[in-house]
């Protein structure tokens, strides 16, 4: 494995552990606690989290069907195929299903495990491979696997500092 892939392996590791220690014990009432009237809850986040990976790993990287799709996910968590992860408004983020942090950590496992298998095949010619997108125009799989590593950063830190804001730093 190329140094490349190990830092992008340890990264994602890295982030999916501080993830489930900053979602560890929280209730569901905190789970969907939304600091403020135009604040993403903890809920959705995780979900937003696992979805973005879902879609840059398989959509693009892997060109095959997302894990939400193949799995049947929008069925177990009663959502529409296309209504969960991105572009959504502040109403529709109120509105998601009650889905405990259980069930959405077990997408993104299952997301996760589809990313390790992408990592441990993948070469460095697939990772220079240029890709069309429709509003970042072309973009390379280096580009999509640093992309997803901030997504995981910056979200894992909202994550945090929801918590915080609810039972205090640390806590």
């Amino acid at each position: 494995m190329t140094a490349f892939k190990e830092a992008i392996r340890s990264g994602l590791e890295e982030y999916l552990q501080e993830l489930q220690r900053a979602i560890e014990g929280l209730t569901p009432a905190e789970a969907r606690w939304q600091p403020t009237d135009h604040t993403n809850h903890i809920a959705w986040l995780v979900g937003h989290m696992a979805r973005v990976e879902d879609r840059w790993v398989n959509q693009f990287l892997r060109g095959s069907t997302e894990v939400w799709i193949a799995d049947g996910w929008p069925k177990r968590f009663n959502m529409a195929p296309e209504s969960f992860g991105a572009g959504q408004t502040i109403e529709e983020v109120r509105a998601m299903p009650d889905i405990s942090l259980t069930d959405l950590m077990a997408y993104f496992e299952a997301v996760r495990a589809v990313t390790r298998q992408y990592l441990d095949q993948v070469t460095d010619a697939d990772l220079v491979r240029e890709y069309h997108h429709p509003r970042r125009g072309v973009i390379t799989g280096i580009w999509i696997m640093g992309h997803v590593l901030v997504e995981e950063s910056q979200h894992t830190g909202q994550v945090a500092l929801i918590r915080g804001m609810m039972r205090g730093f640390g806590a």
